[in-house]
């Protein structure tokens, strides 16, 4: 799905990453951001729609995305400074993440 090119809103994006969950997908974003790019993160509410052809139907999957035209460079600083966490240590990550979620939800309520 990486390097997979879309039409959103008109325009050509490409996928420059899949996470599992959408917090990781902002940090993604975050770093890219922080490198100038223009970013945009799909998650769970478009897998019905734009994502589901490509063969995503994963709640958790969240896409980073970046105009086509800088899809290369992104990627390029993707593999220089983002580390991909597997077994264990991404379930260890997620739970986490979940934790941290619920927590925000519970704070929100109050």
């Amino acid at each position: 799905m990486t390097g997979e090119t879309i039409i959103l809103n008109g325009d050509r994006w490409t996928i420059v990453d899949v996470a599992p969950a959408a917090p990781l997908a902002e940090m993604v974003a975050a770093i890219l951001e922080e490198e100038g790019f223009v970013v945009v993160t799909r998650g769970p509410d478009s897998v019905t729609d734009i994502f589901s052809h490509l063969g995503s139907h994963s709640l958790g999957t969240t896409y980073t995305l970046v105009p086509e035209a800088d899809a290369e460079r992104a990627m390029q600083v993707i593999a220089e400074t983002v580390t991909d966490y597997e077994g264990e240590e991404l379930e260890q990550i997620l739970e986490q993440l979940a934790k941290e979620s619920e927590l925000a939800e519970l704070d929100s309520e109050t």
